[in-house]
Order: C-alpha cells, then structure tokens, then sequence
C-alpha cells in the first residue's frame, strides 16, 4: 500500500556543478516548471534548447560520473534546516525534485518512492539512499567563505545526514524520458 508524501513544487538541475571551485556556488541552480527525468538524469527546456543536469550522464563535467539520475528532498527538511541554520531557502541544497511532505528518513522511504502525474502515469524511484553532507554546502550553511574543516562541522554534517540533505534515487523510466511537472504527487511505496 502506498502513501502520499506530497506534491513537487520544485524542479531544478544544477546546469553546472555547484562545487567545481571547491566551494559551494548556488548560483547554477536552474528551475522550471516541467522537466524530463530518464535512467540517465533529468533535463529541463529553457525556451531555446534541452539543458541537463550537472549529474546526468551526458553532461561533459557529470558529477559523480553521471551514476545518479535524481535526487529528491521534502520542504519538512528544509523546516529542520532553517531552524539550526537560519535562512535556508527551499532547493539550495540542489535536489533535481522538491516535494511539499514531512521530513522523511530512509526508514520510511526504503521500500522506495514513485511520482504520479495526472494521467495516471507513475514514474518509480528506486534504491533511495541519503546524500551525503559535504563540507562545502555545511560551511555554506554556516555563512563561511571558506570551507571549514570536517572537526569543527561534525555536529551540522551529524544533524545533515540520513537525508536531511536529500536523497539520490534511481529512475525506473529504462528506454525514455518521461515528463514531470509541479503540482505530480509523490508517493512512498
């Protein structure tokens, strides 16, 4: 039986990474209000062409290796955030999906999660795992220039872990792209 977390109301790529100087730059964020996820990653159209997403295998800096196509967080994580952290607008942390639900951790989601767009049409998300916090976004967080050492974030990369930070999840759309836009449902399973 599955459960309804919430509705997308965010869809994002990074159209470079966000750490390609070593410290964590927000300013390659792109929104829109549709994108198309595949195995591969996600894209999004920005009026004159397809751009993808910094962690999608065809991108020619893919982070990661382009070994993950999603990553998902919930506007009940950026609630915890903004309480130890102050100002924490909702998608800076760089999910590709952001979904208006509770702050869920991987016991409630390990089963997996899947989109369902008005159609009827479901798109699975499979093997969720946490993204793991790193000491560029934390030392971001923080309001740091510079990014601080792993001793003196323990706590923050501590209270960011077990998905506070988002989760990376694999698309079951194996042989093409399916759209999805804001306002989709997501379920867990």
């Amino acid at each position: 039986m599955s459960e309804l977390l919430g509705r997308i109301i965010r869809l994002q790529i990074q159209a470079e990474p966000l750490k390609a100087t070593g410290r964590y730059k927000p300013g390659y964020l792109m929104t829109a209000d549709a994108a198309m996820i595949g195995e591969s990653g996600m894209l999004i159209w920005d009026g004159s062409g397809w751009i993808v997403d910094a962690h999608h295998r065809a991108h020619p800096r893919a982070r990661g290796g382009g070994n993950r196509a999603l990553s998902i967080g919930f506007t009940g994580h950026y609630d915890a955030m903004a309480q130890r952290f102050a100002s924490v607008p909702v998608g800076i942390a760089g999910e590709n999906v952001i979904v208006d639900g509770p702050a869920v951790r991987m016991t409630d989601i390990g089963a997996g999660l899947f989109i369902r767009r008005p159609d009827g049409i479901e798109i699975d998300l499979n093997e969720p795992r946490p993204a793991a916090p790193c000491r560029p976004f934390t030392s971001f967080l923080l309001g740091s220039d510079e990014v601080l050492q792993r001793e003196t974030i323990q706590s923050e990369l501590a209270f960011l872990s077990d998905g506070t930070r988002g989760f990376l999840v694999s698309c079951g759309c194996s042989d093409r792209y399916v759209e999805v836009e804001i306002g989709d449902e997501v379920f867990v399973r």
